[in-house]
């Protein structure tokens, strides 16, 4: 039955290719318009989150909500040997975030202050691959790495003074003059326009918040579980604490690319209906041009149900071969998009940076996309192929033969 499906196949080679290329071309554009869209929100997860935020957090009880330093917690009360040992945790990331007037001259803005030790911080943060001009401050140095946004909105270089007004720790005023070292160029578009980074005891230092810390981020090994790593983590903290992982964090983000998702399966299912028809019309064309071949096999005594089989069976192997035709071919689209994304312009780069996204479209190279859709394209296939069953299981062999 094989053997003679195969023949089937190759005796109308014309009709063979263009059943093969429908699907091969419905396989790469389902699986090119779910890789950008999946792609763009990996990339943001990866670039907000993992490189900047952290997946997990550790704050005072209410911090993240009030976001105020009096809710700063000792570090002292923490067991850092212990949240360190935790299997799938790299590293602690101890760090003090607060809000400041920062001006220069006639020029001011309110602006996000983040205390860190750099050589322990999230890739993000380093600031090593960041700077575009100046160099990294020294440690516990009375200096300040600006985000490039801020740099130009206040019209500082490397060298100038940069003066901070402020609320520290229980209403403690918090001022101070530093001394711009370096200019960073961040990846999230929102922090680059009003982030100051400076030495952590500076930071402690000036907000009258010394041996105190707002948060402390989990760093995740390569291909750890957030959710299993918070549960062995949370026996650790008192009840004075709060351990969130980054959908409780940034619950807009996880509901704007639900919205997103769900947009793009309403797109997709569209695509597969149209995909639908022209798998139909190919089927239609097939049973069609060999309804008389099909009239003198029944004629002869080939039973309806082996010829049903047969038919079947070349739809499936044609469908086959265009589904995996069509997953290799898209794959190389996928992994050129994803190191060479495509830069957004004009109108839609603005409005996309209003959202604190960064307005380039990469693709996801994971290969359960390109499987998922090539499957559901094969059982849309299956399901078209019984046209031709219904259609031999009715024939009438002498109108047949006489068509």
């Amino acid at each position: 039955m094989f053997k003679l499906a195969w023949r089937n196949i190759w005796r109308n080679k014309g009709r063979s290719i263009i059943t093969i290329a429908a699907v091969m071309f419905c396989v790469i554009f389902a699986v090119v318009l779910r890789s950008f869209q999946v792609g763009v929100w990996e990339h943001m997860v990866g670039d907000i989150v993992a490189n900047n935020f952290g997946y997990l957090q550790v704050h005072q009880k209410g911090f993240w909500g009030d976001q105020s330093l009096d809710l700063s917690m000792d570090e002292a009360t923490l067991d850092w040997d212990a949240m360190e040992n935790v299997p799938g945790v790299r590293s602690l990331v101890p760090r003090l975030e607060s809000f400041s007037l920062v001006s220069t001259g006639d020029n001011n803005r309110g602006s996000l202050v983040l205390g860190i030790r750099p050589e322990g911080e999230l890739s993000g943060l380093r600031l090593t691959d960041q700077l575009i001009d100046g160099r990294l401050f020294a440690p516990a140095s009375d200096e300040v790495v600006v985000s490039e946004g801020l740099a130009e909105y206040l019209h500082v270089e490397v060298g100038d003074s940069l003066m901070f007004l402020g609320q520290g720790y229980r209403g403690a005023s918090a001022y101070g003059q530093f001394m711009v070292a370096g200019i960073a160029k961040i990846s999230n578009p929102e922090l680059n326009k009003q982030l100051v980074v400076m030495p952590i005891e500076i930071a402690q230092w000036m907000y009258n918040a010394t041996g105190l810390l707002t948060t402390v981020v989990v760093d995740l090994e390569p291909n750890a579980d957030f959710a299993e790593v918070k549960a062995a983590l949370e026996p650790l903290l008192g009840s004075d604490f709060e351990l969130l992982d980054w959908e409780q964090l940034f619950p807009e983000l996880v509901q704007t690319i639900e919205a997103d998702m769900a947009g793009g399966q309403i797109f997709v299912t569209i695509l597969y209906f149209i995909i639908s028809f022209v798998l139909l019309g190919t089927v239609i064309m097939m049973v069609s041009e060999r309804e008389r071949e099909f009239g003198i096999l029944v004629s002869i005594g080939m039973r309806k149900t082996t010829l049903a089989a047969v038919t079947v069976l070349e739809n499936l192997m044609l469908l086959v071969g265009g589904a995996v035709v069509g997953m290799a071919a898209v794959k190389p689209v996928q992994f050129y998009f994803k190191y060479n994304p495509i830069d957004l312009s004009g109108q839609m780069k603005e409005a996309i940076e209003q959202f604190d996204f960064e307005p380039k479209l990469y693709t996801t190279t994971s290969f359960l996309i390109n499987l998922n859709h090539g499957a559901i394209v094969f059982v849309i296939g299956v399901l078209v192929s019984s046209y031709a069953v219904w259609k031999i299981m009715k024939l009438n062999p002498v109108k047949s033969m006489r068509a």
